[in-house]
């Protein structure tokens, strides 16, 4: 028989006097009332109610077991309340991964609103243009840029990742401005080289005519940090291809101008990927939800 529920039961008897009135609150009858009273005194070894025909009083034990039983109900009660508390508000840590460009210029500010409306949420935001596992690295989100391979995670579409080509006035007034996307051969192009440090040839995507053309580029200048290479551009060391959220500041500014803006690359994918589960804690609920809707 079910302990606690045998504690609830003698607990109302008490404070209704009754196992009739208990068994009405409890939805049950006086007879299983009474059994849980028995089956109480039974575990205990000790006699709980004196019971007469017409009275049922405390024995001495009774009288503190009464007491014990009001604490431990209690401390149930609040037990449930916390859990549910905790399915409910958003809490805990969230452990997130994103490419360092995007995470700088994209993800940030977003986030620091999400913080704000749920304080009680703690952040750990990794940035790195690696390619991380969201098992094997323990990551609650992944962001990706560009085409999704297949995998069993969870993916949802953001806002496209928009790139553009600029470089400085300085560089522009000393090198001419390209025309078409076949100029770029002639200029330095600052290159981006994470993927693949050892490669030699290196192709930009230009869109011309609905169709997507890639033309060789080269340059003296190559680094695998998007930041370096969008100071490069501003010192005028040649032309760089970045994502237009972390070159909009920079042009605003008249450090960079753009160029070639009828031939930008299409645009890339992001997707938000996140691991499948039916029971998802509120913090991982509540930030999907905040990110899918306002990026």
């Amino acid at each position: 028989m079910d302990l606690l529920r045998s504690m609830e039961a003698f607990v109302l008897t008490v404070k209704t006097g009754s196992f009739a009135a208990s068994a009405i609150s409890l939805n049950t009858s006086p007879q299983m009332i009474a059994k849980y009273v028995v089956f109480l005194e039974d575990y205990l070894g000790l006699k709980l109610l004196n019971r007469t025909t017409r009275s049922q009083k405390l024995t001495e034990f009774g009288k503190q077991y009464y007491e014990k039983c009001l604490f431990i109900l209690d401390e149930v009660k609040s037990s449930k309340t916390l859990a549910q508390k905790f399915i409910e508000e958003p809490k805990g840590r969230l452990r997130i991964s994103a490419p360092v460009s995007y995470g700088h210029f994209n993800l940030i500010s977003v986030l620091s609103r999400f913080m704000r409306c749920y304080p009680k949420v703690n952040v750990d935001l990794q940035l790195s243009d690696r390619y991380v596992d969201l098992v094997k690295d323990d990551f609650d989100i992944v962001f990706r840029i560009g085409e999704l391979s297949n995998s069993s995670y969870i993916a949802r579409k953001l806002n496209s990742y928009k790139l553009i080509f600029a470089a400085s006035p300085t560089y522009l007034a000393k090198n001419g401005i390209p025309a078409t996307p076949n100029d770029i051969k002639k200029h330095q192009c600052l290159i981006y080289q994470y993927v693949n440090p050892t490669k030699k040839d290196y192709l930009w995507p230009f869109s011309v005519n609905g169709k997507v053309i890639n033309i060789p580029i080269s340059g003296s200048l190559k680094s695998n940090d998007t930041l370096a290479l969008a100071n490069a551009a501003v010192e005028g060391l040649g032309i760089t291809m970045l994502p237009q959220s972390m070159l909009s500041e920079l042009i605003h500014q008249n450090k960079l101008f753009p160029i070639l803006q009828d031939f930008l690359p299409p645009a890339r994918e992001v997707h938000l990927l996140y691991k499948s589960d039916k029971q998802q804690l509120p913090k991982l609920k509540m930030f999907i939800e905040f990110i899918t809707n306002s990026m």
